[in-house]
Protein backbone atom coordinates (compact mmCIF):
# COMPACT_ATOMS: atom_id res chain seq x y z
CA UNK A 1 0.00 0.00 0.00
CA UNK A 2 1.36 2.96 -1.05
CA UNK A 3 0.99 6.45 1.10
CA UNK A 4 -0.29 9.23 -1.36
CA UNK A 5 1.86 12.23 0.21
CA UNK A 6 -0.08 15.48 -0.23
CA UNK A 7 1.94 18.34 -1.26
CA UNK A 8 1.22 21.74 -0.26
CA UNK A 9 1.75 25.10 -1.91
CA UNK A 10 3.02 28.18 -0.44
CA UNK A 11 0.47 30.62 -0.98
CA UNK A 12 1.44 34.09 -3.22
CA UNK A 13 0.40 36.48 -0.99
CA UNK A 14 2.62 34.62 1.54
CA UNK A 15 5.78 34.92 -0.44
CA UNK A 16 4.92 38.57 -1.94
CA UNK A 17 4.88 39.04 1.74
CA UNK A 18 8.37 37.46 2.29
CA UNK A 19 9.78 39.42 -0.04
CA UNK A 20 8.16 42.78 0.81
CA UNK A 21 9.67 42.14 4.62
CA UNK A 22 12.45 41.03 3.48
CA UNK A 23 13.30 44.37 1.36
CA UNK A 24 12.36 46.59 4.10
CA UNK A 25 15.11 44.78 6.41
CA UNK A 26 17.63 45.18 3.82
CA UNK A 27 16.36 49.03 3.97
CA UNK A 28 16.85 49.37 7.13
CA UNK A 29 20.53 47.72 7.10
CA UNK A 30 20.95 50.29 4.52
CA UNK A 31 19.99 53.54 6.67
CA UNK A 32 21.81 52.27 8.95
CA UNK A 33 25.26 51.38 7.87
CA UNK A 34 24.75 54.18 5.93
CA UNK A 35 24.51 56.24 8.76
CA UNK A 36 27.28 55.06 10.68
CA UNK A 37 29.85 55.23 7.98
CA UNK A 38 28.79 58.97 7.37
CA UNK A 39 29.84 59.56 11.35
CA UNK A 40 26.21 59.08 13.37
CA UNK A 41 22.96 60.74 13.20
CA UNK A 42 25.01 63.96 12.78
CA UNK A 43 26.69 63.10 10.38
CA UNK A 44 30.07 63.32 11.81
CA UNK A 45 29.54 67.26 12.95
CA UNK A 46 30.12 65.67 16.90
CA UNK A 47 29.37 68.40 19.88
CA UNK A 48 29.44 71.59 17.72
CA UNK A 49 26.15 70.16 15.94
CA UNK A 50 24.35 69.74 19.49
CA UNK A 51 25.10 73.04 20.48
CA UNK A 52 28.03 75.47 21.09
CA UNK A 53 27.92 74.76 25.08
CA UNK A 54 28.24 70.94 24.51
CA UNK A 55 32.37 70.54 24.05
CA UNK A 56 32.77 73.11 27.39
CA UNK A 57 30.01 71.02 29.47
CA UNK A 58 31.98 67.51 28.12
CA UNK A 59 35.44 69.00 29.13
CA UNK A 60 34.38 69.70 32.75
CA UNK A 61 35.01 67.07 35.66
CA UNK A 62 32.33 65.21 36.62
CA UNK A 63 31.87 67.11 39.50
CA UNK A 64 32.26 70.17 38.28
CA UNK A 65 29.95 69.77 35.63
CA UNK A 66 27.02 68.36 38.17
CA UNK A 67 27.54 71.47 39.71
CA UNK A 68 26.80 73.43 36.36
CA UNK A 69 23.30 71.55 35.96
CA UNK A 70 22.66 71.65 39.69
CA UNK A 71 22.73 75.43 39.27
CA UNK A 72 20.33 74.54 36.35
CA UNK A 73 17.94 72.79 38.64
CA UNK A 74 18.06 74.96 40.97
CA UNK A 75 16.57 77.70 40.02
CA UNK A 76 12.55 77.90 40.40
CA UNK A 77 12.13 80.38 37.29
CA UNK A 78 12.69 78.03 35.01
CA UNK A 79 10.59 75.41 33.82
CA UNK A 80 10.43 71.99 35.37
CA UNK A 81 9.85 68.49 34.01
CA UNK A 82 5.99 68.97 34.61
CA UNK A 83 5.33 72.62 32.93
CA UNK A 84 7.28 71.36 29.76
CA UNK A 85 5.74 67.99 29.74
CA UNK A 86 2.12 69.97 30.01
CA UNK A 87 3.70 72.51 26.31
CA UNK A 88 4.40 69.32 24.76
CA UNK A 89 0.34 68.40 25.68
CA UNK A 90 -0.56 71.68 24.75
CA UNK A 91 1.29 71.66 21.15
CA UNK A 92 -0.24 67.78 20.63
CA UNK A 93 -4.04 69.32 21.27
CA UNK A 94 -3.15 72.58 19.44
CA UNK A 95 -1.99 70.04 16.08
CA UNK A 96 -5.21 67.73 16.48
CA UNK A 97 -7.01 70.91 16.26
CA UNK A 98 -9.25 71.21 13.10
CA UNK A 99 -8.80 73.84 12.20
CA UNK A 100 -5.46 74.52 12.82
CA UNK A 101 -5.11 77.53 15.29
CA UNK A 102 -1.54 78.70 13.35
CA UNK A 103 -1.50 81.28 16.16
CA UNK A 104 -2.07 78.98 19.48
CA UNK A 105 0.89 76.95 17.66
CA UNK A 106 2.87 80.29 17.36
CA UNK A 107 2.37 80.73 20.83
CA UNK A 108 3.17 77.82 22.02
CA UNK A 109 6.56 77.84 20.43
CA UNK A 110 7.57 81.24 21.26
CA UNK A 111 6.64 79.96 25.02
CA UNK A 112 9.21 77.00 24.41
CA UNK A 113 11.69 78.69 22.84
CA UNK A 114 11.85 81.23 25.88
CA UNK A 115 11.57 79.12 28.18
CA UNK A 116 15.16 77.33 26.45
CA UNK A 117 16.82 81.01 26.10
CA UNK A 118 16.62 81.60 29.48
CA UNK A 119 17.44 77.91 30.83
CA UNK A 120 20.77 78.88 27.93
CA UNK A 121 21.04 82.04 29.93
CA UNK A 122 21.21 80.36 33.99
CA UNK A 123 23.09 77.48 32.33
CA UNK A 124 26.00 79.80 31.07
CA UNK A 125 25.88 82.11 34.28
CA UNK A 126 26.31 78.87 36.09
CA UNK A 127 29.15 77.65 34.14
CA UNK A 128 31.06 80.68 34.11
CA UNK A 129 30.69 80.92 37.88
CA UNK A 130 32.19 77.57 37.89
CA UNK A 131 35.24 78.20 35.57
CA UNK A 132 35.30 81.61 37.25
CA UNK A 133 36.48 79.39 40.53
CA UNK A 134 38.99 77.48 38.54
CA UNK A 135 42.71 78.53 39.20
CA UNK A 136 44.94 79.76 36.21
CA UNK A 137 46.47 75.81 36.20
CA UNK A 138 43.09 74.48 36.11
CA UNK A 139 41.51 76.95 33.56
CA UNK A 140 44.50 76.14 31.41
CA UNK A 141 44.12 72.63 31.64
CA UNK A 142 40.21 73.12 30.96
CA UNK A 143 41.24 74.85 27.53
CA UNK A 144 43.52 71.96 26.76
CA UNK A 145 40.37 69.31 27.64
CA UNK A 146 38.52 71.73 25.54
CA UNK A 147 40.20 71.27 22.47
CA UNK A 148 41.04 67.51 22.99
CA UNK A 149 37.20 66.98 23.10
CA UNK A 150 36.59 69.04 19.58
CA UNK A 151 39.43 66.98 18.24
CA UNK A 152 37.82 63.59 19.36
CA UNK A 153 34.21 64.44 18.48
CA UNK A 154 32.99 64.64 22.07
CA UNK A 155 33.50 60.67 23.60
CA UNK A 156 34.14 60.76 26.72
CA UNK A 157 36.17 57.74 28.72
CA UNK A 158 34.43 56.13 31.43
CA UNK A 159 34.82 58.62 34.41
CA UNK A 160 33.37 62.05 32.51
CA UNK A 161 36.49 62.77 31.65
CA UNK A 162 37.04 63.12 27.61
CA UNK A 163 39.30 60.10 26.03
CA UNK A 164 43.29 60.40 26.31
Amino acid sequence: MEHAEKTTRCPMWVKLLLGVSLALNLAVVGLVAGMVLRGGPLGGKGPVAMGYATPYVIALPRDLRRGVFNGIRRDKTLPDRKARRADYQAMVAALRATPLDTAAVEDLLRKQADAVTRVQARGQMAWLETVAGMTDTERAAYADRIEEVLRRGGHRKKGGQPKD
